[in-house]
């Protein structure tokens, strides 16, 4: 006499496919659940994911740092070059300073330079050149340069 087996009929060609009912009814031991290696692949994969995860989100936070960086460089060398245009017409040479006498204690990374050179073109117009040092190790740095124009210049007769 012959052991009873369980099987279940699937697809369109009736093709018989044995259940785990029927490893257990032919004395083959069945363990619901996960092996140790299925189990351990997983976590691998799971691990690699979020080590991908957490790598674009500290690139994200960098480039937010460094988008506000630039943007305080842009709006400190705004200042400076108002504080220039509001001086009246500045003598050639160069200048450099940090910001601690403009804004005591804000602004701790960042320094700056002011260039004042002439034209080459216009004898009455000098080019003032700002420039904001910022970043690590003041590696990173933003210009902006106008021309101003000498009110009291008098063209030579």
């Amino acid at each position: 006499m012959s052991e009873p087996t369980a099987s279940v009929t699937c697809g369109l060609r009736g093709e018989q496919l044995h259940s785990r009912a029927a490893a257990v009814a032919k004395g083959g031991a069945f363990s619901p659940g996960f092996t140790l290696l299925e189990v351990m692949i997983s976590v691998a994969i799971l691990s690699i994911a979020l080590v991908a995860l957490l790598a674009l989100d500290h690139q994200d936070l960098q480039s937010v740092i460094h988008a506000q960086d630039m943007s305080r460089a842009s709006l400190l060398a705004q200042a400076l070059m108002t504080q220039a245009e509001l001086a009246g017409f500045p003598d050639l040479g160069t200048q450099t300073g940090n910001f601690q006498q403009m804004y005591r204690g804000k602004y701790p990374n960042f320094k700056w330079r002011r260039a004042v050179s002439k034209s080459g073109v216009f004898p009455d117009v000098h080019k003032v050149t700002i420039t904001v040092f910022y970043g690590p190790a003041f590696a990173d740095s933003f210009d902006l340069v106008e021309f101003l124009h000498d009110p009291n210049w008098q063209e030579p007769q």
